[in-house]
């Protein structure tokens, strides 16, 4: 959701560019820092007091017990072995584009105090919103990784099943060799800022296996609340929605306002960031089908896609695909072939019949030529809607057609053509 917002030296800092006048469009997880800072630290993001390097191990011993002020969901790569500049050498925290971070203090006008959230992660500094901004916008000059306002290098939104396998390795600290040995690096194409506002705890939401309401799905959410409730116990929360907010949160995705973030979830998400001060696991109901809806959400929720995977030993045809042409041309592609070789004798004299009903009884070599050249452009129009997009596959797929028609264009019509020819 885009919240217009007046220019200040906070959103100054939290931006890659502000060089706009006036009020700025914000994103809605832009906008939720900049909420979160005002709170927490008054919209400051410097230190009354400026530290020596022995008050700096202080801090960051002491740090340990401080309560979280914030947290963020990060927009690039850092890595804070390389070219190490932090208060303390070895002190800053390296971590992945996409990944949570615990902030507990400010240090000064470069460097925050904090954590990634992930098992056994280390206290650390991490770069300020206006450091990072500027080694990303360094990079970006150097490399031309990312292009303002969006383009052909976006990313695209990848479906919950394979979100949720880039994540499987948050329970630890990733290997440093898995980092890229430079300072900043996979920068989010469409992200205002290096930071964006997500809660202290992310909320749990559901989606799948099949459409809310079903009795399948209703089931299987049912029980695996229950077993998360057997487990965690005290530990977790079933945070109820109210009626009003869930009805207006799904008017406005039935009408199709996924470009922005759907009217009814300011209040919800509202609800969850107050709720999260309080650390424990919450589950939220918001009995949607689909995590489109929370692309533009300051909500920052854990997604958990259910999948039921079932054995090709009981299934002929499993579509795994994600985009509806492509498991529509899988399954037209599989039962084409099942039907020809059930049937070949009427395979082969359905296309002979159609060729014969569309062919002249006696062509000269031009009118042939012609026939066979409409055809080719056809076969070519009809393999570009399958979205044969690559050129040597459409060639390649066209020329498995003509071998498979060639007798009935050449062989069975020679005879046919005048002998003028």
């Amino acid at each position: 959701m885009a919240v217009a917002m007046e220019k200040d030296s906070l959103l100054d800092q939290l931006l890659y560019s502000t060089d706009q006048s006036g009020k700025i469009p914000i994103d809605d997880g832009i906008a939720r820092l900049y909420k979160e800072i005002q709170e927490v630290w008054n919209g400051e993001l410097l230190p009354a007091n400026q530290y020596g390097l022995k008050e700096a191990w202080e801090i960051i011993s002491s740090a340990e017990k401080m309560d979280v002020a914030f947290a963020v969901r990060t927009n690039l790569t850092f890595n804070g072995f390389h070219d190490d500049d932090s208060p303390i050498h070895g002190k800053a925290v390296t971590f992945r584009a996409r990944d949570c971070l615990h902030v507990k203090a400010k240090y000064n006008e470069d460097w925050w105090i904090g954590r990634v959230v992930k098992v056994d992660a280390p206290i650390g500094f991490i770069p300020a919103p206006a450091k990072l901004k500027k080694l990303a916008e360094e990079a970006t000059s150097q490399m031309g990784i990312i292009k303002k306002g969006g383009g052909k290098d976006d990313k695209k939104l990848k479906p919950p099943d394979q979100q949720l396998e880039n994540t499987e390795n948050m329970g630890s600290i990733e290997s440093l060799a898995t980092i890229p040995q430079t300072r900043v690096s996979e920068i989010e194409t469409r992200a205002q800022g290096p930071y964006e506002g997500v809660p202290v705890i992310r909320p749990i939401i559901l989606c799948g296996p099949s459409m809310r309401g079903f009795e399948i799905t209703d089931l299987m959410h049912k029980a695996l609340i229950h077993a998360l409730k057997r487990q965690f116990e005290d530990r977790l929360e079933v945070y109820p929605v109210e009626d009003r907010d869930l009805k207006e949160l799904h008017s406005s995705i039935t009408s199709n306002k996924y470009n922005v973030n759907p009217d009814g979830l300011d209040k919800i998400t509202d609800n969850i960031y107050r709720e999260a001060k309080r650390f424990k696991l919450m589950f939220v109901d918001l009995k949607i089908n689909s995590p489109v809806p929370l692309k533009n959400s300051a909500m920052g929720p854990i997604l958990v896609h259910i999948k039921i995977s079932n054995s090709k030993r009981q299934f002929d045809v499993v579509l795994n695909e994600h985009d509806f042409d492509d498991a529509a041309e899988h399954l037209i592609n599989y039962l084409e072939k099942y039907w020809r070789a059930s049937r070949p004798l009427q395979a082969s004299k359905r296309h002979n019949d159609s060729f014969l009903r569309n062919t002249p009884g006696a062509m000269d070599k031009k009118t042939l030529e012609r026939i066979m050249q409409e055809q080719d452009m056809e076969l070519e129009e009809f393999l570009k809607q399958r979205n044969f997009k690559n050129k040597s596959r459409r060639k390649s797929a066209i020329g498995s057609l003509r071998a498979m028609v060639g007798d009935l264009k050449i062989g069975r019509r020679t005879s046919t053509v005048k002998r003028d020819m």
